[in-house]
């Protein structure tokens, strides 16, 4: 008998343990979609696109960023520079509407996923993979040039 209810307090705990981790928060919190935990992106290249709507060079990469966003390698997220400080979600809706952006756009500040500074200009583009950063990017890119990098990066 007291083998028996130490089995079954043994069985009670590892279970709390895995209901516990199941729930844990996920760490990626986006404006325009579900949250991710960031070890689901783990083994894609992240470009993590800094822009702005008053940025024209922006804008116009971001019909290349909404196709190389369906390369099953990649995974595109965008973050508005002026999220840093005041920018609210409704207004960012507003631009991803306007701007037809179908990436991921980033509502967590990235400084805290990956450590990243305040870039000095957009856009400005970070490559990541395995929550490490590859290059950083500050000039306006082509769908060619975007390909490219994940050529020379994967």
């Amino acid at each position: 008998m007291y083998y028996l209810k130490k089995f079954q307090m043994r069985i009670l705990v590892i279970l709390s343990l895995f209901f516990l981790a199941s729930c844990e928060r996920p760490d990626l919190e986006f404006t325009n979609s579900q949250p991710k935990h960031s070890y689901m992106l783990n083994d894609q290249l992240i470009f993590l696109n800094f822009w702005a709507d008053w940025c024209a060079p922006c804008i116009k990469e971001f019909p290349y960023f909404n196709e190389l966003d369906k390369n099953p390698n990649v995974t595109v997220i965008g973050f508005h520079f002026d999220q840093f400080d005041v920018l609210e979600d409704e207004v960012v809706e507003g631009f991803i509407k306007k701007f037809n952006i179908q990436f991921l756009n980033l509502k967590t500040d990235p400084r805290d996923i990956w450590g990243v500074d305040i870039p000095n200009s957009v856009p400005t583009i970070l490559i990541i993979k395995n929550n490490s950063i590859l290059k950083t990017i500050t000039t306006p890119q082509t769908l060619e040039t975007l390909e490219s990098l994940v050529q020379d990066l994967s």
